[in-house]
């Protein structure tokens, strides 16, 4: 029982410490903590058992590697999303002029109501176009990646 708490201990301070490192939201936060301390659990109970490794006094440390590379894993499937919210974010005065010229069913007071949110624009996307989520995420990541280098 030990253990365990042990292991979610070092996964939620690895959970933190990803988070601080990588200048991450709070809600982001909380799912750091829980990716990260589910990794510690199950590398700090799989790995004696499935390899046979004795991990007595290694126990920390199993955990706190199970939680980095659950985190690494989680946040590479993640990192997508992210950075488009930040890039549209920090980005949002240049991207906004170039919006409607690229989908002109987007108004000056839907630009206003947007104001940089990634999934408000997305939904008026989904509703003003009638395409499905992923196409317009697919459309909107697309045109980021091209407007975004030239007001770099």
């Amino acid at each position: 029982m030990e253990n365990i708490i042990l292991w979610l201990i070092a996964g939620a301070v690895t959970g933190g410490l990803a988070t601080l490192i990588t200048h991450r939201r709070h809600p982001i936060l909380l799912l750091n903590i829980i990716v990260g301390s589910v990794g510690a659990v199950v590398a700090g109970y799989l790995l004696p058992r499935v390899f046979h490794i004795n991990t007595a006094g290694f126990s920390l440390l199993v955990s706190l590697g199970g939680g980095i590379f659950l985190l690494v894993v989680v946040n590479f499937f993640m990192r997508e999303h992210t950075v488009n919210n930040a890039v549209i974010e920090g980005h949002w005065n240049q991207v906004r002029d170039k919006i409607h010229s690229r989908w002109t069913k987007i108004t000056e007071e839907d630009a206003d109501q947007i104001n940089g949110n990634h999934d408000r624009l997305i939904n008026l996307l989904v509703e003003r176009y009638g395409m499905a989520k992923k196409e317009a995420e697919d459309q909107l990541q697309r045109y980021l990646r091209a407007v975004i280098t030239r007001v770099s």
